[in-house]
């Protein structure tokens, strides 16, 4: 898959680049007003901005309509419109509120930086913090149990893991070709992690400039050892629809209903949603206690929930090439081999 994404531009600098205005020519202002028919746009303010670009802006129209606009200088279109496949799934399900995607554009290149890209969504009034109240850490649990148990996408996916389209985890891009098993799916989402610690990146050079580290020989031990992992039942995994992003700042609430965005939905195990939350943290106890209520912990949890983790730590170190983070990744490995050696120890005995 190739990497849609430039390098990306210093928010603060003052290097020419396209700048959102008023102006009926604007490319955002003209897709409102032609595409959306909406009145003349009388302002936007940012309301949200992200280490890879990525900006959300709102829009507010003579006519009362409000959207939601995000917008990255450097990204091709197809990222944003990867995005609106995850977010229509998600939608589908009628399980958990996104804001639902209205239209896709182009940006224009300015001086070095560009082309880019962007994406109008429907305007949701988010409350300050409101994913965080306690009765809304509830209804986000029940929410997700709903989605990860919901069958709407059953004649889709046929029982297979994937997605339609590829996307993006971050700026990582992720394969989401169809595979018959769980561990055939995971085990190439997890060996791509780890070749791409040996890749260079347009935002910056590999993590691993030599191959055959301690840290590449135990994630080839992992590989090779997945399905004892995994667990005995590993083949009667069945695929969830999974939001696959889902760390607390990808989460708000209007003053009605719990509200979750930036996706990367694919049909996985629904136990793969939870490393990435548990990792950021955020969630309470309130939320962990419902979730748990309605999707008890299988027979095996604690170690898929380290391989789990494994992964999404190693994604981490390919986005950042943070030395604590390395460190994370060698500590997980280093426990997942040592679990490994005594599943093998207990089965020799068996």
């Amino acid at each position: 898959m190739t990497d849609p994404f430039g390098v990306l531009p210093d928010p603060n600098d003052d290097t020419p680049k396209y700048r959102p205005s008023l102006n009926p020519d604007d490319p955002i202002v003209s897709s409102l007003q032609k595409a959306l028919k909406s009145s003349r746009v009388k302002s936007f303010e940012l309301i949200d901005s992200r280490w890879n670009g990525n900006e959300v802006m709102k829009y507010e129209c003579e006519d009362d309509k409000v959207y939601f606009v995000k917008m990255n200088r450097v990204e091709d279109p197809s990222v944003f419109v990867s995005e609106g496949v995850s977010l229509s799934a998600l939608a589908k399900t009628k399980t958990i509120k996104t804001p639902i995607p209205l239209h896709i554009g182009k940006l224009p290149k300015v001086g070095d930086i560009g082309p880019g890209s962007f994406m109008v969504l429907e305007y949701l009034p988010l409350v300050p913090f409101g994913s965080m109240r306690p009765d809304n850490q509830v209804k986000l649990a029940q929410n997700l149990a709903e989605l990860h148990s919901s069958k709407v996408h059953d004649e889709l996916h046929k029982g297979r893991f994937g997605f339609p389209t590829s996307n993006f985890l971050a700026v990582t891009p992720l394969n989401n070709t169809w595979c018959g098993g769980w561990s055939e799916f995971f085990s190439r989402r997890l060996n791509d992690q780890l070749n791409r610690l040996h890749t260079e990146k347009a935002y910056g050079p590999a993590v691993l400039p030599t191959t055959n580290t301690p840290l590449d020989q135990k994630g080839t031990i992992i590989l090779n050892s997945l399905n004892l992992l995994l667990g005995s039942d590993h083949a009667q995994i069945t695929p969830s629809l999974i939001h696959g992003d889902l760390w607390v700042g990808n989460t708000g609430a209007t003053k009605a209903e719990v509200v979750v965005f930036d996706p990367a939905a694919c049909f996985a195990h629904s136990e793969f949603e939870l490393a990435i939350m548990n990792m950021f943290g955020g969630f309470e106890d309130t939320f962990w206690n419902e979730y748990y209520r309605l999707m008890p912990k299988a027979e095996g949890f604690e170690t898929r929930a380290k391989l789990y983790a494994f992964y999404h730590y190693l994604n981490q170190l390919n986005l950042f090439g943070d030395s604590t983070v390395a460190k994370q990744c060698d500590d997980i490995a280093t426990d997942l081999v040592n679990t490994l050696n005594e599943i093998n120890i207990k089965n020799e005995f068996q």
